[in-house]
């Protein structure tokens, strides 16, 4: 029974992990997506003008999201979560 109850909080502990990493999402993907699909409409320089209109992580996903629907780019949720990962990481810097 105890074995049973550590390979469960194993378990556990791993889906945590995985399900943490996964929601954070994969910047080297997003990069590419971002550069596959973004840069018709705007290049890099609209993340650092100096009249910034995005206060948070949340709302860095939004736009992400706003200019997804508005380029038809058909970005999946992961799409989505890797695009907002890379941008942040490379020029918003929110905390989760």
């Amino acid at each position: 029974m105890r074995r049973s109850f550590r390979a469960l909080g194993t378990l556990a502990i791993g889906l945590a992990i995985a399900t943490t990493a996964h929601a954070r999402g994969d910047a080297e993907r997003g990069k590419k997506l971002y550069m596959d699909n973004c840069l018709q409409c705007h290049d890099t320089g609209i993340h650092t003008r100096p009249d910034i209109i995005i206060f948070s992580k949340k709302a860095l996903r939004k736009r992400v999201e706003f200019c997804d629907a508005n380029a038809g780019s058909n970005f999946s949720a992961q799409d989505l979560t890797d695009v907002t990962e890379w941008l942040n990481s490379e020029f918003y810097k929110y905390d989760d």
